[in-house]
Formats: C-alpha cells, structure tokens, sequence
C-alpha cells in the first residue's frame, strides 16, 4: 500500500528528472571505461521506464491515481508488424525487420494501458541522440508487450513520455474514492478527481471498472465511455460523429 500517494508521485518525477540530468550531464565513458558504456545507459533507461511503470500500476492498485489521469491519452506511432512474423528474445532490437517503419501511424493510447505495456515489455529500444552542446539525451523508443508485439510495435518521444505521461500522474490530485464490494467478497475502490456522481451511475461504472485489470483496450474504452456520459462528456472523436 502507498500511503502519501503525492509524495510518491514525486518520486517518481525525480528519478525521471535524475536520469535526465545524468545523461546531460556523464554522457561519455570516464577513462578506462568498459566497453559496456552503451550497456550502462540502455540499463539506467530500462530502470527509469520500469520505475514509472510499476509506480503508476501500483498507485492505481492504491486508488491513489484518479481514473481522469489513467485515461489521460499520450501521442504514438504504431508501426504495423511485416507479415505476421514477430521478433523473439535474441532479435527483439532489430525494428526495421519486423515492424514497417513507413507504415507508421498516429495513435493516442491511455496512460494505463502504456504502463501496463511498460511492465509486460517484450520490445523495449531506446534510441539516443547527443553533441557537444546538449549532451547525450534519449530521442524516442520502441515499446511492445508480449502479446503486443505479434500485431506491431509503439514509437513514442521521450518528450512526450515526460510531457504527457510523467506529468499527468504527478499533477494528479485524488478527491474521492468510490468504494463498493463486490459479490465475490472483493473490496473495488474507484479513486476521481471530479465531482459526485448519482447511485445508479456509480453502480453502472462498477462493472465496468472492475474489468480494467485485464488490461485490454475495450475494457478501457467501455469504462471511460460511461465515465464521460455519467459527466455528459463524450470524447471528440464521439461528439463530432
């Protein structure tokens, strides 16, 4: 259990912020460096993803992240797998032979469900850029779950990683928590950040959150379908039908 869900929020941040720092600040091997330097940033970058990923699901298992910043949507490209054949352990870092980096296009995945591909991560590939001048610094990555990577492989900017999902959570305040137990005996609590909403309607968004953990895509979209009519909010792609 996270008992200061903001103060470790913050945590979550600074390790960000201190790989960040870091990487501007020790971007070239000291000397006598091991050959390893490469290694040792791929590593510092795996532990960083890993630290946000595991952080959010465990705030989410905590009630302490709003189901508004879970939904909160983030900006990448979804390049298609060639032909049905996938990569496997020794062969997951060769992009440009399994997925068609031409066919690339936009989408917007729900920051849950981005976690959730960072803590079941087959396909995991930075890549780095750097000069003089700014140092070395992480340009974007190649992200695929185990049963992800069979159907493509997600490209997403290190920058809007930061920008969209890092500071979502942190900026997150929790106003209430909806708790309901279930038939099974299992205690459900639905954390929000918005306003009160009528018996009925909570008891609707019940079943649906309780299908989240599965972490499929139309269990995600069922759930923040209601959400938004419970508020009369729809999404744009919806309202503009």
């Amino acid at each position: 259990m996270i008992d200061d869900g903001p103060a470790y929020k913050l945590l979550l941040q600074r390790a960000v912020k201190r790989f960040e720092l870091d990487l501007q600040e020790w971007p070239w091997p000291p000397t006598r460096a091991s050959e390893d330097w490469a290694t040792y940033w791929g590593v510092r970058f795996e532990d960083t993803l890993f630290r946000v990923g595991l952080g959010v699901r465990k705030l989410i298992e905590a009630a302490k992240l709003s189901v508004e910043a879970q939904q909160c949507p983030v900006d990448v490209t979804f390049l298609p797998v060639r032909k049905e054949y996938f990569p496997g352990a020794l062969n997951q870092h060769r992009i440009e032979k399994f997925y068609d980096t031409e066919a690339g296009r936009p989408e917007r995945l729900p920051l849950m469900l981005l976690c959730h591909a960072i803590v079941h991560s087959y396909v995991l590939v930075p890549r780095f850029n750097g000069s003089a001048h700014t140092g070395l610094r992480v340009q974007d990555f190649y992200l695929a779950s185990d049963r992800g990577r069979k159907k493509g492989v997600y490209l997403i900017g290190w920058r809007t990683f930061v920008d969209e999902l890092v500071h979502a959570v942190t900026t997150d305040a929790v106003a209430g928590v909806y708790t309901r137990r279930l038939p099974n005996g299992e205690e459900l609590r639905i954390p929000t950040s918005s306003a009160q909403m009528s018996e009925g309607t909570w008891n609707h968004l019940v079943t649906l959150y309780s299908n989240l953990s599965q972490g499929h895509a139309k269990t995600v979209d069922s759930f923040m379908k209601g959400w938004h009519e419970a508020y009369g909010l729809l999404p744009e792609s919806e309202s503009q039908a």
